[in-house]
């Protein structure tokens, strides 16, 4: 996946003035936890609400699944979330679930992937 946080960082390390998260999805943005660890700032997907073949396919791990890990110290004023969306309330719920961890919110329109056009995000 591009746009993880060693890419950003190293990014900025060569000049960059600001980075974009990886494109991420208004449902599964809301469906995360925000921890803070080890200095970072981690979305964690929620799994209280997973199928029991999916809790059965992440109990294999020891915690769960990492949607999008932020450095502060190293991205703050200069991450811009990349969301895609196709429902003005769905983004702004999730739009207000990050907003204190990044700096500007790219709504991604016009994308032609069918995954986000199929979803009426493109």
């Amino acid at each position: 996946r591009a746009s993880t946080t060693p890419l950003r960082t190293l990014a900025l390390k060569y000049g960059a003035d600001v980075v974009y998260t990886e494109e991420m999805i208004d449902r599964s943005l809301l469906s995360t936890t925000r921890v803070v660890s080890n200095g970072t700032i981690d979305y964690r997907r929620d799994t209280s609400r997973v199928s029991k073949k999916v809790k059965k396919k992440l109990a294999q791990h020891n915690e769960p699944p990492l949607i999008i890990r932020i450095d502060p110290k190293i991205e703050s004023g200069k991450l811009i979330c990349q969301l895609g969306t196709g429902e003005p309330n769905l983004a702004l719920q999730a739009a207000m679930h990050i907003h204190q961890d990044v700096d500007a919110i790219d709504v991604n329109m016009g994308c032609p992937k069918k995954f986000s056009v199929s979803g009426g995000m493109g």
